[in-house]
């Protein structure tokens, strides 16, 4: 028979085939890596921006409601208010009547911004004190008790004098239609369950008591004392009414804001922008000077959360219109991430109405 002579690959030519695959493998690896990366870049660029907005959006949406409810004697403002809730952790706080208060942060540490409002649905002006109080757990006698209701929040301002908290308990009839009661324990809420008066402290907050010359503020059942703040790299939300924090959005680096003054002129428009509601600097802030602040102008700053190998994208400290960044080179890395910068100017529009 005739034999049949097979031919097959060689082992140099099969070695040949591997490099030319693994070759193939290799170009189509770093093709795949370098878009992997820059679909990552995207991606955490697009994060630092949507987190940007969304802390703007949530600031300004209270500074647009700042001073609700307390701007109606606006020489009251400025005052520190004494507050216990019985539900809080601790039961006692304070804060500054004031529809937004700048605390600037030391050296190139972030600001935080507090944002006070009231949420009663009667916009009225404060009823006046018409009998001094004996003790300052006493009743409040007023002019007025439009608005008033039991669960409301209240705060009673006299010149010279520290603020005080309180909740109403009841507003009796009869040959007491001119009180407002604030009593600890308990009181009938709108429907008709008995419910604990948190924010009455037996005996009173404090041991200040009041004049004929006092102002009672009606805060409504659920006002607004919120702190904005930069927490661990993170935009937080501190409620000082019940002590509760919240984070708004993580990566927010740093946050610089001033006050919009209508100072020197004051002619109802703002005339610069100041970190200090202290115009005179005299270290203490007036309710006048208060008044003058008409608007609020902020910037915040977000990082990627992508770490870039290459460490120098970015080069420059970003900046707004009221300076730099400087918080963020306290990162030894900062250079390896990339950031969005997002500022505004918002009106306090319940501030405008006071504007001479």
């Amino acid at each position: 028979m005739l034999a049949i002579k097979q031919k097959g690959f060689s082992l140099v030519e099969i070695m040949v085939g591997m490099a030319i695959g693994l070759l193939g493998m290799m170009v189509i690896m770093q093709v795949f890596a370098v878009t992997e990366s820059g679909k990552q870049t995207t991606t955490s660029g697009g994060d630092a921006q949507q987190k940007s907005a969304l802390s703007v959006h949530t600031i300004e949406h209270d500074i647009r409601m700042a001073g609700y409810g307390i701007t109606g004697v606006p020489a009251l403002m400025g005052c520190k208010i004494f507050g216990y809730n019985a539900s809080r952790s601790p039961t006692t706080f304070d804060f500054v009547l004031a529809p937004v208060v700048i605390t600037q942060g030391t050296g190139n540490l972030p600001d935080s911004i507090t944002v006070t409002y009231s949420t009663s649905s009667v916009m009225n002006a404060p009823a006046s004190i018409t009998q001094a109080m004996p003790t300052p757990s006493a009743a409040y006698k007023v002019n007025n008790r439009y608005g008033f209701a039991p669960g409301d929040l209240i705060v009673i301002a006299e010149a010279g004098k520290d603020c005080t908290l309180g909740q109403v308990t009841d507003t009796p009839g009869g040959g007491q239609s001119d009180n407002v009661i604030h009593n600890s324990g308990q009181y009938k809420n709108s429907d008709g369950h008995n419910v604990p008066a948190d924010y009455n402290k037996p005996g009173g907050v404090s041991n200040v008591t009041y004049t004929t010359t006092a102002k009672l503020y009606n805060l409504g059942p659920l006002p607004i004392s919120n702190v904005y703040s930069i927490i661990n790299n993170s935009l937080n939300l501190f409620t000082n009414l019940t002590a509760n924090n919240e984070t708004i959005a993580d990566n927010v680096l740093d946050l610089q804001a001033q006050y919009g003054v209508d100072y020197p002129v004051e002619d109802g428009v703002v005339d610069s922008y100041r970190v200090s509601a202290d115009f005179d600097n005299n270290g203490t802030t007036t309710g006048l000077e208060y008044s003058q602040v008409l608007s609020i102008r902020f910037g915040l700053i977000a990082r990627s959360t992508k770490r870039e190998s290459s460490c120098n994208v970015t080069t420059v400290v970003p900046t707004w219109a009221g300076g730099a960044f400087n918080n963020i080179t306290a990162n030894a890395d900062w250079q390896c991430y990339r950031y969005r910068v997002f500022e505004t100017t918002t009106p306090l529009r319940n501030m405008l109405w006071t504007a001479s």
